[in-house]
């Protein structure tokens, strides 16, 4: 096992080798940096106690200097052998700077969609307050403030809080930050506010005839906006449905908010799809069957459609609470109702329990008389 005199020039200027190689340092042996032929570079501490070989990762080298690594690693033997915790503990990247190195590592665990929003939103509403604190040294009293600070933007807050959560659990296991000192655990979120909003027969009956009125003029959002009616869909999934995920009678959708999903069409939907021409690979286009048909080309028609008919605070989403709000109220049981809308998990459908409370009155009246059957017996 060979060692060299670690520097900074040295490391700052070191060309990836074509293997994985290791320098150990002769100024501290327990201390080493590895390289990887991509180009990485990384401080390392490596020491027995009690009869144990410890191994610790101390940090990416284009981050933390070698005179903080060697700190680090004095501090890391120092508390397991001793017990001696240092007063000063060695700097840790800002929060900006961990986040370039967290997306990319964290990126796998994401959906595209999901990076860039959460990138995005990081930049945007994070950044500006937290991104210049060490990402060591971020406390549950800076997450409050920020959070206080996100007021106005309760829903954006409420979004951002569980990306900072994970940042800081990812800086635990990156070791830039102590074991269980994650500042977000526990934080309450703002309260949403009650916005499922829920067609009566008559509004149904009166967007429908709107859209009958509007067929010859505007087919594409009109035939979306049916699907959606009929599918209890999310708008993007009902726009970006392909032909080629038509099969058997049914949609089978290679991705969705929570993965591939099966949406099962009705006879109903089957037979206006029947009628649809089959212009190019997408069943719904925009002005021309190669440019693709979005959300924002239907929210365009929605507003104006929605205000003629009086239906002012109906978002497209609400479409989807009618769905699932009919379904419950003909006595289709809330699992039945969570697999037709293509929820991930159990509890996700459990916010319409509201709705089947005459049936869960009805089933507690039907066993309370059961149970009260076989004391008397």
């Amino acid at each position: 096992m060979s060692s060299v005199k670690l520097q900074q020039k040295m490391i700052d200027s070191l060309t990836p080798p074509q293997k994985t190689t290791v320098f150990y340092d002769k100024k501290m042996p327990a201390f080493f940096m590895q390289a990887t032929p991509s180009g990485g570079k990384h401080y390392y501490v490596r020491f027995q106690h009690q009869g144990l070989r410890q191994l610790y990762a101390i940090g990416d080298a284009e981050i933390i200097s070698l005179a903080e690594a060697r700190l680090v690693a004095k501090q890391h033997i120092e508390a397991q052998r001793y017990g001696i915790q240092s007063a000063n503990p060695v700097s840790t990247p800002s929060l900006s700077d961990f986040a370039d190195m967290f997306f990319p590592r964290y990126a796998r665990h994401w959906k595209a969609s999901t990076l860039k929003n959460n990138q995005r939103g990081f930049i945007k509403h994070i950044a500006p307050v937290l991104g210049y604190l060490p990402v060591g040294a971020l406390t549950r009293q800076h997450i409050e403030q920020w959070f206080d600070g996100m007021y106005t933007s309760k829903g954006m807050a409420n979004r951002m809080l569980p990306l900072l959560s994970v940042m800081m659990q990812q800086a635990e296991v990156y070791e830039y930050r102590p074991a269980q000192s994650n500042p977000c655990k526990n934080f309450k979120r703002y309260k949403p506010a009650a916005c499922e909003r829920y067609l009566s027969d008559e509004e149904l009956r009166r967007l429908w005839q709107a859209l009958d009125n509007h067929e010859v003029t505007a087919p594409v959002p009109v035939m979306v906006l049916r699907l959606l009616i009929l599918t209890g869909c999310r708008c993007n999934e009902v726009c970006s449905v392909k032909w080629s995920d038509y099969r058997q009678g049914n949609w089978y959708l290679p991705d969705s908010k929570t993965g591939a999903k099966t949406v099962y069409l009705s006879s109903f939907a089957r037979s206006l799809l029947s009628q649809w021409p089959q212009m190019g690979k997408m069943l719904f286009w925009h002005s021309t069957p190669e440019r693709p048909f979005t959300p924002a080309h239907l929210d365009r028609f929605w507003r104006p459609l929605r205000r003629s008919i009086g239906l002012n605070d109906v978002r497209l989403h609400d479409l989807r609470h009618t769905y699932a709000s009919i379904a419950i109220k003909h006595r289709i049981n809330l699992l039945t109702v969570g697999k037709l809308l293509g929820h991930a998990l159990p509890e996700t459908t459990l916010k319409y329990t509201h709705l089947a409370q005459g049936d869960i009155q009805q089933a507690a009246n039907h066993v309370s008389t059961l149970l009260a059957g076989e004391m008397k017996k």
